[in-house]
């Protein structure tokens, strides 16, 4: 049964892409030079300066399928012929209609996806087995009318960024950082038992999941700092990150350094928090964790609490309707201060 979409408004952010040529197929590996035939097919097959949905592939891999959308999209923003949705505001959809990138989306959802975003055309595809190869599908159609605009299929023999994709899913390790010039590494001491507020907390009896972050609090001195495109978002910093069986509480204050009291973070994403603020693994981008609870201010506190997140490297957006959004670019979760 097809989904309705919640009453409250998302405005999709977009990458704009104008006029300009494709370059052809080029590379050695058999999936990277397939990706780059389908995103040339594409070109000549749907009309310039169109916005299109680049919106699932469905394979046997998230992994796999997230490597294929995240190409498609870097080659049809790098043409210069579509609008591309950003994959960030496809996440949120994803998330609200209950769907993943891996897998096969109705087409009766996928125009409606479509017309959600303002977009002329949506692309999905599949990557399946075939013997010993694969092959690689891709449809295009046009939003208003169905109509297939095009679909591109090709044989791939098993190359190895297939072979890598198919046994991906590692994780990596480290102390708390955020990556580049915005560098911020964890260090100093933590007060308390991770802050006061109200917390959900889990049951004695769970399990630690060795693959996650390990319990403790994770603090950060500079604090880490977001970005709004290439400018520092003064608004907000994470002070603390706080791990507690298989709860994660982020930490926010509007102070860069100093005392905290008194000196809650800029919340106005509270009320947008279910949809607009995403926690995005940086191993494994088809993995992404959206809050189960916010608090507000309460005890001078602002924090977002994740369950059941598995990464120790990731990112965090935080969006408004008609705002770029705020991002931590890379938070790396090592040992914990306390």
């Amino acid at each position: 049964m097809k989904k309705i979409f919640v009453a409250t408004a998302m405005i999709a952010f977009v990458v704009f892409a104008g006029c300009g040529s494709s370059p052809k197929a080029t590379g050695t590996d058999e999936l990277d030079i397939a990706i780059r035939e389908a995103s040339d097919y594409l070109n000549d097959n749907i009309p310039a300066q169109s916005k299109i949905v680049i919106l699932n592939i469905n394979s046997e891999s998230d992994d796999l399928s997230s490597y294929i959308i995240d190409e498609l999209i870097a080659n049809a923003v790098n043409d210069k012929i579509f609008e591309v949705v950003d994959r960030a505001q496809l996440d949120l959809i994803r998330a609200e209609q209950n769907f993943q990138f891996s897998g096969e989306v109705d087409d009766s959802l996928a125009l409606d996806i479509g017309k959600f975003f303002g977009a002329q055309s949506i692309i999905s595809g599949t990557l399946g087995k075939m013997g010993s190869r694969y092959r690689l599908t891709l449809r295009a159609l046009e939003v208003q009318t169905a109509r297939v605009q095009g679909q591109f299929n090709r044989n791939i023999e098993t190359s190895r960024n297939i072979a890598e994709l198919l046994q991906s899913g590692s994780k990596s390790g480290g102390t708390a950082t955020a990556t580049g010039s915005r560098t911020s590494t964890g260090s100093g001491t933590a007060s308390g038992s991770g802050g006061s507020g109200t917390r959900q907390t889990a049951t004695p009896a769970q399990p630690a999941r060795p693959t996650g972050p390990k319990n403790g609090i994770y603090t950060f001195d500079p604090r880490l700092q977001p970005y709004k495109g290439a400018s520092p978002d003064q608004g907000s910093y994470i002070w603390k990150i706080v791990v507690r069986g298989d709860f994660m509480s982020i930490y926010m204050t509007s102070v860069a350094i100093g005392a905290l009291w008194g000196q809650p973070a800029n919340w106005g994403y509270g009320n947008l928090y279910k949809g607009y603020v995403v926690l995005r693994d940086l191993d494994n981008p088809s993995r992404s964790w959206y809050p189960t609870e916010y608090n507000n201010g309460d005890n001078d506190e602002v924090y977002y609490s994740f369950r059941g997140v598995t990464a120790t490297r990731f990112s965090l957006t935080m969006s408004k309707p008609n705002e770029t959004p705020s991002v931590f670019d890379e938070i790396k979760l090592g040992e914990p201060d306390e």
